[in-house]
Formats: structure tokens, sequence, C-alpha cells
């Protein structure tokens, strides 16, 4: 008589296999985890550098353009320095702006750097007809937009560009009123044939603002302080002059040849496994450790500032 063998498994190596399962399983996962947390972490310090690279670009690219068409000292029509009125200050005061690089050292702070330059419009402001040495009254190619906190196109008034440079010559102007004719408040002192292109002056200010223990990078274009990032822990100029001399404070503006901008940027997020105990040394300041957990890194770019140097 033949005994039937039931097909199957016992419970005993039912459990023995759940349990292998079961480690192998955890084991696979652990390592997804750790695989994913470090993937993170990579894509973290991609975004941040990114990120600090697009700022160091952005303040790059203004400095660059600082004194154009204005030369390294701005003076109005009549040999007077550039004053304008600094409409995100309270108090809207007077600010005279005897350089077109004005750098502010903090010492123990961080820097300010402040710049002036023409700007072009777009579409571009141009003479209608002929202006002539003596005249203030100028004919344009189509109506400024007055409309304020919009274009900021040519108005006298805080809220918008109150000052001319006409492409042809060095010399900036201020408004009595503008419409498609612009009255003056000086004459023309060089004739400035139909199609000469109607550029504005503006002054802008780079600085980090300290809010609630973050710091903001700010860009005060004298109406407004627009925020460019809300994580910048450290901003630092130094300035390379004529002679080839490099200072964190010229006694000469005027001779400044190229600035050297740095910047420390912080990740937006934090990271428990990061200790955050650098250092960071950018110009004649020393930042850190903050041991908070955020990584941070340093960009730096020196800027030829070729404006600056014409006469």
């Amino acid at each position: 008589m033949k005994t039937k063998h039931s097909a199957g498994v016992t419970l005993v190596e039912l459990l023995v296999a759940m349990t292998i399962a079961s480690l192998v399983g955890t084991s696979i996962l652990q390592l997804v985890i750790t695989f994913q947390k470090r993937i993170l972490t990579e894509i973290s310090r991609n975004d941040l550098q990114d990120r600090a690279e697009r700022l160091i670009r952005f303040v790059a690219n203004d400095i660059r353009e600082a004194a154009f068409m204005l030369g390294s000292v701005p003076l109005v029509a009549g040999e007077t320095p550039l004053a304008l009125v600094h409409d995100s200050l309270s108090g809207d005061p007077l600010e005279t702006l005897a350089y077109a690089l004005i750098p502010e050292d903090g010492g123990l702070d961080d820097d300010t750097l402040t710049l002036v330059k023409a700007v072009s419009f777009a579409p571009p402001l141009c003479l209608e007809q002929e202006g002539v040495i003596g005249d203030s009254s100028l004919s344009l190619n189509r109506r400024p937009n007055l409309s304020p906190g919009s274009s900021r196109e040519l108005l006298p008034a805080p809220e918008a560009i109150s000052h001319l440079v006409l492409g042809n010559h060095r010399r900036c102007y201020a408004l009595q009123s503008a419409d498609q004719i612009l009255h003056l408040e000086q004459e023309l002192t060089v004739t400035a044939p139909v199609g000469t292109e109607v550029l504005g002056v503006r002054a802008y200010r780079y600085l980090l603002d300290p809010v609630a223990g973050s710091h903001h990078l700010r860009r005060d274009d004298f109406t407004s302080q627009n925020i460019l990032d809300d994580a910048v822990d450290g901003l630092q100029f130094e300035y390379l002059q004529a002679d080839g001399a490099q200072t964190d404070q010229p006694t000469d503006p005027g001779k400044i040849r190229a600035v050297r901008i740095s910047l420390l940027v912080r990740d937006l997020r934090s990271d428990q496994a990061y200790p955050a105990a650098e250092v960071y040394t950018m110009g004649n300041r020393s930042y850190g450790p903050y041991r908070d957990h955020f990584r941070r890194v340093v960009v730096s770019q020196l800027v030829e500032v070729k404006n600056h140097g014409l006469p």
C-alpha cells in the first residue's frame, strides 16, 4: 500500500522564509534610502552652486556697466555733481553721487556698493528734431511712459528717472517736465542730431539687509529695494585701482578699474548630517562657523569696469 505525501511547506519553513525576506527587504530599503539621501544632497549642492552663480552673474553684469555714458565722475550740465532723490529711504533725501562707483567698506559688517550708469529704454527714446547748443526743449520720437512704478521712464519725480543723457556726449541733464516735448533745467552744451538716443540716469545700491536671522541681498534702485535672494550670508567688494593696487576702500573712487565681488550663499534646506563648521574668508572679513546644518558656497568674480576708466 502506497503512502501519499502532501506537497507544501511547514510553518517553521514559512517563518524562516519570511524572516529572510524581511532581512533582505530591510537591507535593500536602507540602501535605497541612503542612495536617495546622497542623490538629494548632490541635487541640493548643485542647486546651491547654480543659484550662487546666477546671483554673481547678475551683480557682475550691473557693475560691468557702471559709468556708462557718464564717466567716473557724473556731472550735470553746468559742471555740478549729480544728485538724485533716494525715494526708497524715508524722507526721500537728496543724495549727491560724486562718483559712478561709490564703495562703502563695512569693516566687521558686509560691504555696500553704489553705482551710477545710463540705461536705454525699450523701445528706444530718440530725438525727432535736432537739438542745438542753447536749447532747453527737445522733441522725442514717442511719448515716454509716465506711469509711476511701471517702466520708470522719464519723469521729474522720485518714482521715475529725473535725469537724462544724450547718446552723443557724456553730460546729464535734469528734467523740468517730460512728455513728447522734454523741458530741461539746463541748456544743451553740445549739438544733438536727429536720431540721437536719449538714455535715463539710474543709481543702484547693492547691500545685505538682515531680516529675522537671515540676510536679504537687495538691489536698491533709489525707488524700491528689490530682494535678489533671501539666503545670502556675506557680501564683500574689493577694488583694483589704476596703479594695480587692490584695496577694500579706495581713497579715490575715480581710479577704480575693476571690482572683485564675493558672495557667501546659503542653501535653502538644512541637512542635519552636515555640521556647518567651516570658516569662510572673503575680502577683509571672515564668516562662520555657523553650526546650523546649512551648506554654504563662496562665489567670487573680478569684473572690469571699462567705462569707469574713460576720461
